[in-house]
């Protein structure tokens, strides 16, 4: 029921939404950070499926880290290039970090973490610090920013799923739940990334850096069951054998076809489909031209911004400081004076709230935003939506970085 009212929530929004002028010399770009392929040794994905993925989430690009190994080069064999209309950025997710060299990294792979951030770097690379959950060492020096929310980890907080999905059979009972509501059954479980966003607060106070989601999208959380020698076998979404069950007891919860053939797949299950990994949530940026080059100045600069597409398309928002009419955009490193002005506005009412070094100084609610700021610092928003009742977080804008 608390799925159907969320998926009804966000089809009557949808109705409702409405576009808001924007005068900005750039164009808003989706794309997707830490997406895995074959090439990781935890993914199958095949990059024709990838890129179909893709579309259908509205993304732009995507910009792959995958697992380095033995047998290939993830910079000279990686996906690169415009395939579809989609941008294909090859890069590894290595020693903690999110990497996109301009080289191959193949003899750097023995480095030291904030070597390794220092080698991609000084050669025009891009380093982002991933995983903040599972590190003390989160204060790299150099790089050009960090995951302010990577939806693996947002998943793993969930004990309660996680220990139901433990039990096959009731993974085989709620398939119908998962198949009428796909993207609601990966993406309600949505959280404030508060820990992170603390984290992200504290080094943009020591040197600004680009905050970016990270979808970590791998499509390998599912069940797949099989008949194998006139037994049920339960496989994980790679194909590796789990358990067999007894044939008696999965026909209890789930008919067997009478004519069933041995290898014949019984049911899948898929809860991390590319098109709903990628969907969930993705990094939008503020572009001339869809390129590389493009790209990388877009994330050196911090033009960017976090949303939760799922909830509602976020291609409409805007958030930049007016002085005497010169625009200035997310990441810019501006001087505090009288006059100046905070503007945003979005294609839906939002719950507006500005962050200034890590703490809350202003809230609001409607499709736009405005608001003077009186002393130096650096300043974020925030937009919320309700959702089936809920208030939930729907934009997180990189900062504008005012000094004295």
């Amino acid at each position: 029921d608390r799925l159907k009212q969320i998926h009804e929530s966000i089809s009557d929004l949808e109705k409702q939404r409405r576009p808001q002028r924007i005068t900005r010399p750039y164009i808003d770009y989706r794309a997707n950070l830490h997406v895995h392929s074959a090439f990781s040794h935890d993914s199958r994905g095949k990059i024709e499926e990838i890129v179909a993925a893709a579309k259908l989430a509205g993304t732009d690009i995507l910009m792959f880290n995958e697992h380095p190994a033995d047998h290939y080069d993830f910079y000279v064999d990686g996906h690169r290039g415009v395939r579809d209309g989609v941008l294909l950025i090859p890069g590894a997710e290595m020693k903690g970090f999110l990497v996109f060299p301009r080289m191959s990294m193949k003899a750097f792979s023995g480095a030291e973490k904030q070597e390794l951030s220092n080698i991609v770097r000084l050669r025009d690379g891009l380093t982002f610090v991933s995983h903040l959950e599972e590190r003390m060492d989160w204060q790299i020096q150099g790089v050009t920013g960090c995951e302010i929310y990577n939806t693996h980890a947002d998943f793993k907080t969930e004990k309660r799923l996680l220990s139901s999905m433990k039990n096959p059979l009731w993974l085989i009972q709620a398939k119908a739940m998962f198949d009428r509501y796909p993207q609601e059954s990966l993406s309600a479980l949505l959280d404030y990334p508060s820990d992170y966003l603390q984290r992200w607060d504290t080094l943009c106070q020591i040197h600004p850096h680009t905050g970016v989601s990270a979808n970590d999208a791998h499509q390998n959380v599912g069940l797949v069951v099989r008949w194998v020698d006139n037994k049920v076998r339960l496989e994980d979404a790679l194909g590796e054998k789990l358990l067999e069950m007894d044939s008696a007891v999965y026909a209890a919860v789930q008919k067997i076809p009478k004519d069933v053939v041995d290898g014949q797949e019984l049911l899948r299950i898929q809860l991390d489909p590319y098109a709903c990994s990628l969907r969930h949530v993705g990094t939008h940026l503020l572009m001339k031209d869809l390129t590389e080059e493009s790209v990388w100045e877009a994330l050196n600069s911090g033009r960017a911004f976090v949303a939760f597409d799922w909830l509602a398309n976020a291609k409409g928002f805007d958030f930049a400081l007016w002085k005497q009419d010169q625009r200035h955009e997310m990441g810019s490193q501006v001087r505090w004076e009288q006059g100046a002005e905070f503007r945003a506005v979005a294609p839906h009412p939002v719950q507006w709230r500005l962050i200034r070094n890590g703490t809350l100084i202003h809230e609001s609610e409607g499709e736009t935003f405005q608001t003077i700021p009186e002393s130096d610092g650096n300043y974020r928003i925030e937009a919320w939506l309700t959702i089936a009742s809920e208030e939930r977080i729907w934009i997180l804008s990189n900062p504008i970085y005012i000094a004295k």
